[in-house]
């Protein structure tokens, strides 16, 4: 197993359970994946203008659709994309997935029908959190509003004690 063949497996599964994905919406629930979940998609992540972001992650789906996987399209409101499934290869791909189908499902069910912003703010809380793990929560969450101004306060520190419920936080 190649780990281009896992990261495009993975990223064609969270479209086909979700039906219509958006850009930042699989950037996201592949970070959780990958950053949480253990699950060994090596991509490397950045911080960008919605938070953590891949570039490699980008390019393989970008290859998904050049093989004829999903289909990408630009929102006719003008608000980013939509990842949708144009054919079915995960017969090819059930072995690969197998040893993180539960991992994939906890992402879905905990991320997969949140809105864009709010999974924005997770992986950004998540994000700054590994990067700095030893940062009080307080000095913590100070470093994510100063990184993303537009979320009330208030807001950030009910997202944090969120994903610390979710065990997210460790």
């Amino acid at each position: 197993m190649s780990t281009q063949e896992l990261r495009m497996a993975i990223q064609f599964e969270i479209v086909a359970i979700l039906g219509d994905v958006g850009k930042i919406q699989l950037q996201k629930l592949s970070y959780f994946l990958q950053e949480e979940m253990d699950v060994p998609t090596k991509y490397p992540y950045r911080m960008h203008h919605y938070g953590p972001y891949s570039e490699a992650l980008e390019t393989d789906t970008t290859r998904l659709k050049f093989a004829g996987y999903v289909d990408v399209q630009p929102d006719l409101n003008g608000y980013g994309f939509h990842i949708t499934r144009t054919d079915d290869p995960r017969d090819e791909w059930n072995s690969l997935l197998q040893p993180y189908e539960n991992s994939i499902a906890w992402v879905v069910e905990n991320f997969g029908s949140r809105r864009i912003p709010e999974l924005e703010l997770m992986a950004t809380i998540h994000y700054m959190n590994r990067l700095r793990p030893n940062l009080a929560a307080d000095e913590l969450l100070e470093r994510v509003r100063a990184l993303k101004p537009k979320f009330a306060e208030a807001y950030v520190t009910k997202v944090y004690n969120e994903m610390e419920g979710l065990g997210l936080m460790n």
